[in-house]
């Protein structure tokens, strides 16, 4: 009788174009969980993909942030420094840095860093900014060098050597802009909807946005949680079929309790 009160109101009512793509999205996670649970992530994660298509943004993070990090082992002296190149995207500064450590056990040693040279590229245009570090960098301690732009790729190529190849480690760390949804995105509730799904993706979560999204547009329906019964009568049968008696009439409440729900 719920099903047939909700088909009708589909069917009577118009309904905005950003809820009917939340509830398509909605409804589209809640068969897959109905099918297999173990596939909504993956399904969500495909979702995501296809609604935000170019409505991501890059930008800095508030905090430290994630970064890349690409590993060098001096091979040369001080004296005749070696090339190292690695590269990255999306970053918005490159970091130097000798850890404190090259390995879990070992300690690191200084490493003497020339010059660095960056190439990025930013809105279809590639430019490059050198900077002359020129000075021995002791163990834990670094130097960053800012971009003017978050840069779609970047190259960099360090100069470096040590006393003691091969016993030394340098770092270059990418620090990374993070995506940002734009909520000019028609899909925007949606993708918000799908990403809290994806933090925590039981069945509870899924009829709760269900639920939220249903009385956003129609006040005073009751929202059915089609995925927790689901999920607790195959729970019960599980239980039902165990060898053990204890979980047999655990089972047999749960599914006494799950019937007496739908009345």
């Amino acid at each position: 009788m719920k099903h047939l009160v909700l088909v009708a109101l589909l069917i009577a009512l118009p309904i905005k174009a950003d809820d009917c793509s939340l509830l398509r999205e909605l409804y589209g996670v809640r068969a897959t969980a109905l099918k297999s649970s173990y596939d909504v992530n993956n399904h969500i994660d495909r979702r995501l993909d296809i609604l935000r298509e170019g409505w991501v943004r890059w930008v800095r993070p508030s905090g430290e942030g994630p970064f890349d990090k690409k590993l060098h082992r001096p091979k040369a002296p001080k004296s005749a420094l070696d090339s190292f190149e690695a590269s990255g995207e999306h970053a918005y500064a490159v970091r130097v840095a000798v850890p404190a450590k090259r390995t879990v056990f070992y300690g690191n040693n200084p490493v003497y860093v020339g010059s660095v040279e960056i190439r990025y590229e930013a809105d279809g245009k590639t430019k490059t900014k050198t900077e002359k570090i020129d000075a021995l960098m002791r163990p834990d301690t670094s130097r960053t060098i800012d971009l003017p732009v978050i840069a779609d790729r970047v190259d960099v190529r360090l100069a470096s050597g040590t006393d003691k190849p091969g016993e030394s480690l340098v770092e270059v760390h990418f620090k990374l802009a993070v995506p940002e949804d734009d909520p000019a995105n028609p899909d925007y509730a949606a993708v918000r909807a799908l990403q809290r799904i994806r933090s925590s993706s039981d069945p509870r979560s899924i009829d709760d946005e269900i639920a939220g999204a249903e009385r956003k547009i129609w006040p005073d329906i009751y929202p059915l949680p089609l995925t927790e019964i689901i999920a607790d009568l195959r729970r019960a049968d599980d239980l039902i079929h165990s060898k053990k008696d204890d979980d047999q009439e655990r089972g047999n409440k749960l599914l006494r309790d799950t019937l007496r729900r739908l009345r």
